[in-house]
């Protein structure tokens, strides 16, 4: 059921034209390419910092411009009960990870590319890494959840920006980062399509990448 207060402005029912969606695939297309680059970046190497902040303005620019070439805009408004859906959302789904982690610690295949992954916080500036995190999903739904979730038909929203986010993830080469990325990219989407605003499925991103970087690594 949707939020009773949800601005439905935002979902036209004409898609945009072939400029917008263009804007859209080179964004996605550009930063895969960047994400690529990234990944082969070594835990302390100064280049990680800046490469995570060009993929994120990526995401965000080519974003906001696929949206204004369509005369539209990011709906930020939310409700109190958008918002406390999102909030509940990514803890229930942060602690349902928490509890996976413990019996990941003892499969080798699916806990050393995490621990691997978990090295960029352990070696370079926690603070730093917190950061990219949040500006990165931040950035992440702004196009999935924003630019993408426009040239795609009403019906296919979820399931297309959810695959999509999964296989951009699993990029990474972790296993449970591609799981995680798959039932989080359902949550977002859901909270997207039923209170059609960008605020909840930011929040509840937000709140499990977060609890994830600082719990994580004690768990595993």
């Amino acid at each position: 059921m949707r939020d009773p207060k949800a601005v439905s402005a935002d979902d036209l029912p004409v898609l945009p034209g072939g400029a917008s969606r263009r804007a859209v695939i080179a964004t996605g297309v550009l930063a895969g390419a960047v994400l690529a680059w990234s990944l082969r970046i070594q835990a302390g190497d100064p280049w990680f910092y800046p490469a995570t902040f060009i993929l994120a303005a990526i995401y965000m620019v080519g974003s906001s411009v696929a949206v204004r070439m369509v005369g539209s805009r990011f709906r930020w408004h939310a409700s109190r009960r958008g918002i406390r859906d999102a909030v509940v959302g990514g803890v229930l789904l942060a602690l349902l990870f928490f509890a996976g982690a413990f019996l990941v610690r003892y499969v080798p295949f699916l806990r050393d590319p995490v621990d691997e992954l978990l090295d960029y916080a352990r070696v370079g500036s926690l603070a730093l890494v917190l950061l990219i995190t949040a500006v990165n999903g931040v950035a992440e739904e702004m196009f999935y959840r924003a630019a993408l979730w426009r040239i795609l038909k009403p019906g296919y929203r979820i399931v297309v920006t959810t695959v999509l986010y999964t296989a951009v993830t699993a990029l990474a080469g972790v296993p449970l980062l591609a799981f995680a990325a798959a039932a989080m990219g359902v949550m977002v989407a859901v909270l997207r399509e039923r209170t059609q605003s960008l605020t909840p499925p930011i929040i509840a991103h937000l709140i499990w990448s977060l609890s994830m970087l600082l719990v994580l690594p004690w768990v595993v």
